[in-house]
């Protein structure tokens, strides 16, 4: 039925030598055999076109789970993070998706069940090459054409998110950057030798500036300068400065800036400390 089985992530225009794909979500509580889903575009009559079986045999997809459709899963493993690469489908020739604008539907038993019309203007206006970067779906709850339902994915997690959850998804309410200790030793023993910072935010298409200063307010190292970030997600820190050199023990102030197009601005300080074992 509608609502079942959503279109999640689409990657339009891939870098070259890279490959289309489409990513599918069981929306529903219960599993789905592919077999019955079709994938397609419209035609200049705004009918469905192009529709290519997902599947020729039985192939049950569990609730929640995300797939990944495309000419060639190799590719895929290639170029971006890929968590699930069972949820790999690979077809002989996917519906033509232009790189300008164009439309993605779901069918199943000839009906749409879903459908996203897309066009480059859905990506984040300060991205300088769109190439490889997918778009992705912000919240199964609302059409696919709402306007703001799908973003670019975030370059902190590689651009792209096949086969799981999207980068742009809202997950709370709450606003946190939070270290993972305060304080790490970056000494190769095994034990807390990087400083994870780890960070939750309540908004989609937000762009950040994370960087690392000295007690004295020097600047010692820029973990992220003005790039998309996840809702969700970490950043490391390996106790190194802008040099490469391992940056004395101390106290460090990780300053945690993200802000909008529309000039909203969220900052966050964390202090922790980068400390060494004593000689014997």
């Amino acid at each position: 039925e509608k609502g079942d089985v959503m279109i999640s992530e689409v990657l339009f225009n891939p870098k070259s030598g890279g490959v289309d794909f489409v990513e599918i979500y069981n929306h529903s509580g219960h599993d789905i055999d592919l077999k019955e889903v079709q994938l397609g575009n419209l035609n200049a009559a705004g009918l469905a076109a192009s529709i290519k079986n997902i599947s020729s045999v039985r192939h049950m997809i569990a609730p929640g789970s995300y797939w990944v459709i495309s000419t060639s899963s190799e590719n895929i493993r290639q170029n971006y993070e890929v968590k699930y690469p069972n949820q790999l489908i690979q077809l002989s020739s996917l519906p033509a998706y232009g790189n300008e604008k164009g439309n993605v539907v779901l069918l199943s038993g000839g009906q749409i069940i879903d459908q996203l019309n897309y066009t480059s203007k859905i990506h984040h206006p300060l991205l300088r090459d769109e190439d490889g970067i997918s778009i992705e779906r912000v919240s199964f709850d609302v059409d696919a054409n709402t306007e703001g339902n799908f973003k670019s994915a975030a370059a902190n997690i590689g651009f792209a998110t096949p086969t799981y959850k999207n980068s742009q998804m809202l997950v709370s309410n709450e606003n946190s950057v939070k270290l993972s200790s305060k304080t790490f030793s970056p000494d190769g023993d095994g034990y807390e030798d990087f400083l994870l910072v780890n960070y939750q935010l309540d908004n989609h298409a937000k762009l950040a500036n994370i960087n690392i200063y000295s007690d004295q307010g020097k600047l010692v190292r820029k973990l992220c300068q003005n790039q998309t970030i996840a809702t969700e997600g970490r950043f490391t820190w390996d106790g190194l400065n802008e040099r490469g050199e391992l940056s004395a023990v101390g106290i460090y102030v990780v300053v945690f800036e993200c802000f909008d197009l529309s000039g909203q601005v969220k900052k966050f300080k964390n202090t922790c400390v980068l400390a060494m074992k004593l000689n014997d």
